[in-house]
């Protein structure tokens, strides 16, 4: 297989490798898991580029090698926190509604994305560790109920989240467990079932058992540790001598792992008389790692993290016979015959999905359990097929809907579906800019997957007209995967924000768009009397004011070079250039040309707003601020005058972050009276330590909401239905023309019934 590394980049965006000494990335990863982890000889730079998403269009789905695997989207973990220097485990979150959210583990914290609709994946929240650890390369996380944990070679204990509020943007952190000896650890399993949180590693630590009695304070209970366990997994056996006991699967060794690798398979039913059952070994064992079994419970599949270098073979995954549990034995092994090492595998039904480090994710039909058969496959690696210690850490494939995520050291998170989505959203007649207060609706389209149903009640128009809830109505269907939606009647001049979403008959829910809604104005049109694209030149705009002391990433108005905070495009349709905050460099990093040492201004030129009626200040804004030493620190104020900047009065203050162009709209009246001498100026501002800042500015405008409802029987547009439009359907009678009211295509009966019901 072929790899191109020129090939990577995403949409108008060159995503850039940033050169950096090993010995400076090491620092930055903390303790290392055990003696001579083979990471430690294989630290490559991470990416740095924006978040890419299938909804948003672009070529990064083209630019990675793949076989039944759709790239839904792509964040480079530097795009969620820049101060992180790797990924490194993934998991996942269900919540009540039945949303969907990817957990993805960093060298300094912990990112969760909501993946509901996977090509339009959002960043929730990202929660730094804690303070009295330190960054790891290793992070990994698990949830039971409405909590997540956090474990880290780092140290730090077991970091605790409260996901209660996740729907809403809310993410919790209720503190660290450090009980239970020595604070780092590598890994973590929870059983469901029993209620029970088990961390591994960390030194040469072995099992220690939490209860989560009380899911928002594991409570230690004890530990085993005759061994080094690396990782493992629990379950409840169902069948056999061992009905309803709960078996521990226990990855590990002496010697921190190195010597006599193997699984051991323990009853840890009984916490107080924890029990060794029996224990399986393999030819050729070198660092047993991570193990999972077959849904049937006979069968267990271990990846071995150092065979490869050990021995010199290419990823062989042992298949262990575990049908009789005190007496397990090797059933044979299996591999794809592609250099690379085995990492964290997990099956879902008849499916095994590997994340293999240099090939990234395999997935393997294991209808025969001992002869697994690659059936697709998503290489997140395209640099070269080669053993090492870089690329896919590990992957989740147990989210009701299908999809599937990964955790790359490097490249940060990873959506995929496997062949198709199981909705595809569209709308035949676009997405609505505005809506009419009165029967405003929009046409929407379905696509779905082969076995995919929507649900009865399933299709529906969620909207806010700005109240503390939104409100629900069912889409109308109008055909075969053809819905209506219809807002209520509406206020006019105001804004409403929607979305709209299907729960499939698997439970998963699809919505478009993901996390925030879509916001419109709602009116029967506008009138615009000022308009600037910044297309054609500065006309007239000011950079500089009295007090700017800005050291770098002054205003300019170029076609943007796009890095992590900053936009690689301008928002004008069909357009080029844009104001920003310091052009950047191609393959620069996050940090290139931002705003630096205190403030930049940009000033508007004058312009009239006395020619619309209550006249609205609209414009898109680019803002970043949440990257960086001190994220969230810092806003931009926004500032407004009419009187050609003799005084100055601040309309908004911006804080968030969105990563992309935002509408903003201002109404006049509700600071000033408008006169012919409006400036609007923009403030962005580095004021404290370590902050990351980048702004943007581009279509401009001052416009008119109309809130008179049209009259489509005032044909001459006269302003009154009388003869003179009664006189065009008469002589238009049984033919074409402007007297077709209804748009049916002939001058009738229908035309001249509306006509005389709008008469006057």
């Amino acid at each position: 297989m072929q790899k191109d590394a020129a090939s990577l980049c995403t949409s108008g965006m060159i995503l850039s490798m940033i050169v950096a000494l090993s010995a400076s990335l090491t620092a930055g990863f903390g303790a290392w898991a055990h003696e001579d982890d083979p990471k430690e000889q294989d630290i490559e730079p991470p990416f740095f580029g924006p978040i890419w998403r299938a909804s948003e269009g672009g070529v990064a789905g083209s630019s990675f090698q793949s076989s039944g695997v759709q790239l839904q989207a792509w964040f480079p973990f530097t795009a969620i926190s820049a101060a992180s220097t790797s990924a490194s485990d993934c998991w996942g979150y269900v919540s009540p509604t039945g949303r969907e959210y990817a957990i993805l583990g960093m060298s300094n914290g912990t990112a969760f994305v909501e993946i509901t609709n996977p090509s339009a994946s959002q960043l929730v929240k990202f929660m730094p560790r804690p303070a009295s650890a330190s960054d790891s390369i290793w992070r990994n996380n698990k949830t039971y109920q409405h909590y997540c944990y956090a474990v880290s070679e780092g140290g730090g204990g077991i970091q605790i989240f409260d996901l209660a509020g996740i729907d809403q943007g809310v993410v919790t952190d209720l503190g660290t467990v450090v009980d239970g000896g020595v604070t780092s650890s590598h890994t973590m399993i929870i059983n469901e079932v029993t209620g029970f949180l088990y961390r591994m590693g960390g030194g040469s630590s072995g099992i220690r058992a939490y209860s989560l009695a009380n899911p928002a304070l594991p409570a230690y209970v004890t530990a085993w540790n005759p061994k080094y366990t690396h990782d493992g997994a629990v379950f409840n056996w169902p069948s056999g001598p061992y009905a309803g006991r709960e078996i521990f699967l226990a990855c590990g060794g002496l010697n921190g792992g190195q010597t006599d690798p193997g699984m051991d398979i323990i009853d840890i039913t009984d916490k107080a008389n924890i029990v060794v059952i029996g224990r399986a070994t393999y030819p050729n064992a070198s660092y047993c790692h991570q193990v999972w079994i077959s849904p049937d419970f006979k069968y267990a599949y271990i990846n071995d993290e150092t065979d490869e270098a050990s021995f010199g073979v290419n990823c062989l995954t042992r298949i262990i016979d575990i049908q009789n549990l005190a007496a397990p034995f090797y059933a044979g092994g299996y591999s794809n015959g592609i250099a690379s090492v085995d990492h964290n595998l997990y099956i879902n039904g008849n499916n095994l999905y590997a994340s293999n480090y240099k090939t990234g994710l395999r997935i393997y039909d294991i209808t025969n359990r001992t002869a697994p058969t690659e059936i697709a496959w998503f290489d997140t690696y395209p640099e070269a097929n080669a053993t090492g210690y870089a690329g896919l850490w590990s992957n989740y494939p147990f989210f009701p809907s299908g999809t599937v995520i990964g955790s790359d050291i490097q490249r940060g998170l990873f959506v995929w579906t496997l062949g198709v989505n199981p909705l595809t959203i569209s709308y035949p007649t676009g997405i609505p800019v505005q809506i009419p207060p009165v029967n405003g609706s929009f046409n929407v389209s379905t696509q779905l997957a082969a076995g995919q149903t929507i649900a009865a009640n399933g299709a529906k128009l969620i909207y806010n007209t700005g109240g503390p809830t939104d409100q629900v109505v069912p889409l109308v269907p109008t055909g075969a995967g053809l819905w209506k939606a219809v807002f209520p009647v509406l206020s006019c001049p105001s804004t409403v924000s929607f979305a709209v979403e299907f729960t499939l008959g698997s439970g998963a829910i699809v919505r478009d768009p993901v996390g925030e809604m879509r916001t419109v104005s709602v009116a029967y049109g506008e009138s615009v009397g000022f308009n600037d694209e910044m297309e054609v030149s500065a006309n007239d705009w000011t950079v500089g004011a009295l007090g700017d002391d800005a050291t770098g990433g002054l205003w300019e108005r170029v076609n943007p070079v796009g890095t992590t905070a900053q936009p690689e495009d301008d928002h004008t349709v069909n357009g080029t250039f844009a104001w920003i905050t310091g052009q950047g460099v191609i393959g620069g990093g996050s940090g290139a040309a931002d705003v630096d040492g205190g403030t930049t201004s940009l000033t508007t030129p004058s312009m009239d707003a006395t020619q619309i009626s209550d006249p609205v200040l609209g414009f898109y804004l680019w803002y970043s601020n949440n990257l960086g030493g001190a994220p969230g620190l810092d806003s931009m104020p926004i500032l407004l005058s009419n009187n050609a900047g003799t005084t100055w009065t601040q309309v908004d203050h911006v804080t968030a972050s969105p990563g992309s162009w935002t509408s903003k709209q201002i109404r006049i009246a509700s600071f000033m009276t408008p006169t012919n001498a409006m400036r609007l100026r923009f403030q962005a501002r580095d004021l404290d330590t370590g902050s990351l800042i980048e702004a943007g500015v581009d279509d401009l405008r001052i416009f008119g909401f109309n809130c008179t409802a049209p009259r489509p029987a005032d044909i001459n547009a006269d302003g009154v239905v009388n003869g003179t439009d009664l006189t065009y359907i008469l002589s238009q009678w049984g033919g074409a023309g402007s007297g077709d009211i209804n748009g049916d295509g002939v001058v009738s009966g229908p035309d001249l019934t509306i006509l005389l019901s709008d008469w006057g």
